[in-house]
């Protein structure tokens, strides 16, 4: 039983290194205004919305983490948003 939960251990070990999961944000502050879209910018048929201003934002190296007055988080690929300010804190 030892051996087939090491196993276990040393698979879910492989699929995670290199993992960015504990990376720290290259910014974090309050939303100022911005513009997040379900599509690519380029495409044709495109609709999108904001956030709550004071919203609080993080930003990594591949996405934006906006969470909103309600503890709700949404996560946004960079390319999906734009005019996107911040007031750091």
């Amino acid at each position: 039983m030892r051996m087939i939960m090491l196993g276990c251990a040393l698979v879910v070990l492989g699929l995670t290194a290199g993992c960015s999961c504990g990376s720290k944000a290259l910014v974090v502050g309050t939303l100022e205004d911005g513009m997040f879209w379900e599509r690519p910018l380029t495409a044709a048929d495109n609709s999108g919305g904001g956030y709550s201003k004071g919203s609080r934002v993080q930003v990594y190296d591949q996405f934006v983490v906006v969470t909103t007055p309600d503890g709700v988080s949404h996560i946004h690929p960079h390319g999906l948003y734009t005019r996107l300010q911040l007031r750091q804190n």
